[in-house]
């Protein structure tokens, strides 16, 4: 009776340590950012213009897991310049220190600076390099990916607020849910996700500021009970394994004293 009693001891406990860690998990609303620095000399870098483009990129990540240029995209100025910065199936590089050509000039002049843990609500009314703490362009142009875990509690859509200056793309589950696209000043763009299955969902925003004047993100989810989560580090994988090993440890020690 004492080693039933002790199993089902290590089964409850074990139990209950993956439900603490997946509701930490799940309710601290944070996202990773990861910040690059695209150079002065990028061709794209202050020659873009105008206006806002609500169709700039393709419905789906590309193959690299880059926003996808539409060349069909329209803008409120009339006109939409077509990146430089483009690799195989028209995926925009910005974002991409290995991928990048620099403007087809065959040498990346895109860095990865830095990376962090941001909250949503996140506002960024300066977002110049370094790492989006900069007072102006005069060291690059700044991008950035806020990427993460959105957790639904009921499978539903789920609504967004972004204003950015210059371009942000918002992707759940790799498909495309807001699009904010062209250069322009930040102004609030409302979009809804389509329906999301409940629990998990992978979300990322990619950010870029290409144009001299003005850097700003504005970023939240308007939908109630949403939260998200940063991506786990494998290291934090296996300390919850060797902590749960040691727990499971310990309770076969105390069997083995009691038996």
């Amino acid at each position: 009776m004492k080693r039933r009693s002790h199993t089902q001891y290590l089964t409850k406990a074990l139990l209950a340590a993956l439900v603490v860690t997946s509701v930490a998990v799940a309710h601290a609303s944070t996202l990773t950012i990861t910040y690059f620095t695209i150079a002065e000399t990028d061709k794209d870098g202050g020659d873009m213009c105008c206006g806002v483009s609500t169709n700039y990129v393709q419905s789906a990540l590309g193959a690299n897991g880059l926003p996808v240029f539409n060349p069909g995209a329209t803008a409120t100025s009339g006109s939409v310049f077509t990146p430089h910065d483009l690799i195989t199936g028209n995926q925009i590089s910005w974002w991409s220190p290995t991928l990048n050509n620099g403007g087809a000039m065959g040498t990346s002049d895109v860095t990865q600076s830095g990376s962090g843990v941001v909250s949503l609500p996140y506002t960024n009314n300066d977002f110049y390099p370094p790492n989006g703490k900069g007072p102006n362009d005069l060291n690059g142009f700044q991008g950035a990916i806020l990427s993460g875990n959105l957790f639904a509690p009921t499978k539903e859509t789920v609504s967004f607020s972004i204003a950015s200056d210059d371009m942000a793309f918002l992707y759940i589950n790799g498909q495309i849910a807001c699009d904010d696209g062209g250069v322009h000043a930040a102004t609030a763009v409302p979009c809804t996700s389509s329906v999301l299955p409940e629990g998990n969902n992978s979300i990322e925003l990619f950010y870029v500021d290409l144009n001299p004047t003005g850097a700003e993100l504005d970023f939240s989810i308007t939908t109630a009970g949403v939260t998200t989560s940063p991506i786990p580090e494998p290291g934090s994988f296996a300390l919850l394994g060797s902590g749960l090993l040691g727990l499971a440890g310990l309770v076969r020690w105390k069997m083995g004293k009691t038996s």
